[in-house]
């Protein structure tokens, strides 16, 4: 008989997805986290400044620096399309789009630099 502790560490070894797979992206997300207050925006902010403020948004735009996702944790909730264009609109003014987009240029040109390095198989 076989108990349930070695029933869980069988499962536990066992592959979910057995088979690989290679992951397409048509383009490369990049993200930036910033920290608004009044007129303040902190970009890339610590574990600790992130604690102790209230709006915290995270920014991901794609290569191209097409919006693909925004978060923002806590506060009211976002629940209409609206709300969220007014966020959007609000994060264009205090120009955490603009320190994306920004940071996008960045890192695609490390990432770029790292590839060409790289030998093709």
């Amino acid at each position: 008989m076989v108990s349930d502790e070695q029933k869980v560490e069988n499962l536990e070894k066992e592959a979910v997805n057995k088979e690989r797979r290679k992951l397409t992206l048509s383009s490369i997300p990049f993200s930036l986290t910033c920290i608004l207050h009044k007129n303040y925006i902190l970009a890339d902010p610590t574990a600790e400044e992130e604690s102790i403020m209230d709006t915290l948004v995270t920014v991901v735009l794609d290569s191209s620096s097409q919006l693909v996702s925004l978060y923002k944790p806590g506060g009211p909730v976002l629940a209409y399309t609206s709300a969220v264009q007014v966020i959007f609109e609000y994060l264009n003014r205090t120009n955490c789009i603009a320190l994306t987009r920004q940071r996008v240029k960045e890192l695609q040109e490390i990432l770029d630099e790292a590839i060409s390095g790289m030998e093709i198989d």
